[in-house]
């Protein structure tokens, strides 16, 4: 997947903010980068395994991940609670962040300040959010300080007291950096991508009003985080210089008087793509450039397609190989950056291509980004093309076995999605398996082209009238509201 375009560091774990769609472009330059056409993949790749975690629980039910790795003295702990951002109200949209963010300004033996200094000493990291599945308590600290830091993660989540002042200061500067973003085009763009794929819920929205930043209050917080941060039915993942034999006590003082479960994450519709195509124009004036989001539904985390379509995006847009790159930045020199890429997980399904291009070639850059929809729809994929993919992805995979994050992070995906229990030990030999028959249906399947989805960001009065040619035109401005035209 995937994911996320733009970084608001205030929203970190809340609302979706282009979670899930390709990074931003950025200005990248590969010129003088020779293609080998080859990465370094031997046989050996193909039956590579993930080391795994010990698996246990703990006495309340809670399942626990061990994954030992000794090689720094540093631990990393996540307690997952099944929850959702997704159930919070409209009119208080943020308020998983609001709650997020209390523990860390005051509990009743610390404030703010006293907290910030002991994370400071102890060479600790705390951190809480509230995502589309779970609410979390993460934590990483030396391991000669891991009762310490457990004290003081208990004290923040058993004794938090939601300090007023603390609460004014943090929606002040919500409200501050609310006003800065809208500045900012990728913004814009993916806020109006995901209100098109995803009305009617709040996969819809990317970051709450102002109006609903102020509604706000110290009640509302206390009633959420004591609704919401609940354990039962969790995970704990833990990593780094410790086994399960010595943290199972320790884990065990956090849950000892800690009961309950949070309202289930929601059951959502995972729509099928939009069937007639449309333009979205959000007026930016005097805009140099144009951001461009272009994309539809496409598949979500358990499809049998999934490994077809990874295949499929490397050739398509993913790196200074795709095609998308070659042709648009490095040919025809529109921009900067160019790529593509699915959102896969429960709740979100669509694929998106983004980038920003000259004013003046918006029209142009359209143009050739569907020529290589199309082809890579209506033509069969080279053989060595397709060998260069799966060769580069395979390495990429064979890469990332040695992180012993990624190996955690892919035991929980496989718990979370039901997969086999061998689904990652035999991910090389299913990206290998691929073929150009597959590549070339599950592109007719999810790369839209009649029925595409455009979010423009621009100078209207310069790009209106090339953008018509491509379907009919909705006009939105800055401030995410619907113009008549």
């Amino acid at each position: 997947m995937t994911r996320h375009c733009l970084l608001i560091p205030f929203f970190s774990l809340g609302l979706v903010f282009a979670q899930d769609a390709p990074p931003a472009p950025k200005a990248t330059d590969f010129k003088g980068v020779t293609l080998k056409k080859r990465a370094p993949v031997s046989s050996e790749v193909l039956k590579v395994k993930f080391p795994k975690p010990v698996e246990s629980k703990l006495k309340n039910g809670v399942e626990l991940l061990v994954l030992e790795d000794h090689r720094s003295p540093t631990i990393q702990v996540t307690i997952d609670m099944p929850a959702s951002n997704l159930n919070d109200p409209a009119e208080l949209a943020g308020i998983g962040d609001a709650a997020a963010a209390m523990p860390r300004l005051g509990t009743k033996t610390k404030d703010s300040r006293q907290i910030a200094e002991t994370i400071a000493e102890l060479g600790a990291g705390i951190g809480f959010g509230v995502g589309d599945r779970n609410a979390s308590v993460r934590f990483s600290t030396l391991t000669e300080n891991l009762d310490a830091v457990i004290d003081l993660v208990m004290d923040m989540l058993f004794n938090p007291t939601f300090p007023q002042d603390e609460l004014d200061k943090w929606k002040n500067q919500q409200l501050s950096q609310l006003l800065q973003v809208r500045t900012i085009p990728g913004f814009l763009a993916t806020e109006r991508f995901q209100a098109v794929l995803y009305p009617g819920d709040n996969r819809s929205l990317v970051l709450p009003s102002p109006d609903s930043i102020k509604k706000i209050d110290r009640e509302h917080l206390i009633a959420y985080f004591n609704e919401n941060f609940r354990p039962e039915g969790g995970r704990v993942t833990v990593m780094g210089d410790i086994n399960t034999r010595q943290i199972t006590p320790k884990l065990e003082k956090i849950f000892a008087n800690w009961k309950g479960s949070a309202p289930k994450p929601p059951q959502l519709p995972v729509n099928g793509a939009i069937a007639e195509k449309k333009i979205y124009l959000i007026d930016r004036p005097n805009s140099v450039q144009t951001t461009l989001y272009v994309g539809n539904h496409a598949i979500n985390r358990m499809s049998p397609d999934y490994i077809a379509v990874q295949v499929m995006n490397q050739i398509l847009g993913s790196g200074p190989a795709s095609r998308l790159f070659r042709n648009i930045r490095e040919d025809k020199g529109y921009t900067y950056g160019i790529s593509s890429g699915f959102s896969a997980s429960y709740y979100y399904n669509h694929f998106v291509s983004s980038t920003n291009v000259r004013t003046e070639v918006t029209g142009p850059a359209i143009e050739e980004l569907l020529k290589e929809f199309r082809d890579i729809r209506d033509r069969t994929v080279p053989a060595d093309e397709l060998a260069d993919a799966k060769r580069a992805l395979v390495a990429n995979f064979a890469l990332s076995t040695e992180s012993p994050a990624t190996a955690l992070r892919n035991a929980v995906t496989v718990k979370e999605y039901g997969f086999p229990v061998d689904y990652w030990d035999t991910y090389p030999e299913k990206i290998s398996a691929v073929t150009s028959p597959d590549v070339q249906r599950v592109a007719q399947k999810y790369i839209p082209v009649d029925n595409i989805q455009i979010v423009a960001v621009g100078d209207a009065t310069k790009i209106r009238d090339v953008l018509t040619k491509f379907g009919p035109i909705e006009d939105w401005d800055a401030e995410g509201h619907k113009v008549n035209k």
